[in-house]
């Protein structure tokens, strides 16, 4: 792990940072084209900017499929820090300690600083990327079985019922990241310099 002279200043490895920079352009380019998104429905006349939309957000949604494969092996294979699934999943006993202690401060009324060595900001990234792992999923099932004119059948209905619901969880999601995000900025903590830029 790359670090700076104090452990406030902390680092995520470069790799880390890729792999997040290409997951916040694609998943939050798919959360706001879905906003004027709309999709093929038997008997609906999609307009130029409609039909667009969805064949953009059918595209970009597999491009963060690609990335979203590339940081499960990333944390899973090739990580040798604890920005891995030891950040993202935290439950082994050093792991549970940082829990704890961080649930204590928030109880105190104290922020965790977060970043690579925080507990509690690993376990909800660990969530938030099971949550889009999960549309993930269940949106490159929809670029394969989505029929053209629309007419679902009952699986495709199913599956693509389960992937709005899971797109909903990333909304609250996306925007509980970038709130605390830049409360973590105002309180001084620089997590966004750490994780977006490529040099200090």
């Amino acid at each position: 792990m790359e670090r700076s002279l104090t452990s406030d200043d902390t680092y995520w490895n470069t790799g880390t940072r890729l792999l997040h920079g290409g997951m916040a352009l694609t998943v939050s380019f798919q959360l706001l084209i879905s906003l004027i998104m709309e999709s093929p429905k038997p008997g609906r006349v999609l307009t130029s900017t409609q039909a667009l939309s969805f064949e953009l957000h059918e595209w970009v949604g597999l491009s963060a499929v690609a990335v979203i494969i590339a940081h499960w092996v990333w944390s899973a294979l090739l990580t040798r820090d604890d920005s891995g699934f030891r950040h993202l999943f935290p439950w082994d006993a050093k792991g549970r300690a940082k829990l704890l202690a961080e649930l204590r401060q928030i109880w105190r009324f104290q922020l965790p600083r977060g970043g690579p060595e925080g507990g509690l900001a690993g376990l909800v990234h660990g969530l938030g990327f099971l949550a889009v792992s999960a549309m993930a999923v269940t949106g490159a099932i929809l670029f394969f079985t989505y029929p053209k004119n629309g007419a679902k059948t009952p699986f495709v209905g199913s599956v693509a019922d389960l992937h709005s619901f899971i797109a909903n969880l990333a909304w609250v999601y996306w925007y509980g990241h970038i709130g605390m995000a830049l409360l973590h900025e105002i309180l001084g903590h620089r997590v966004l310099a750490r994780i977006f830029l490529l040099r200090r």
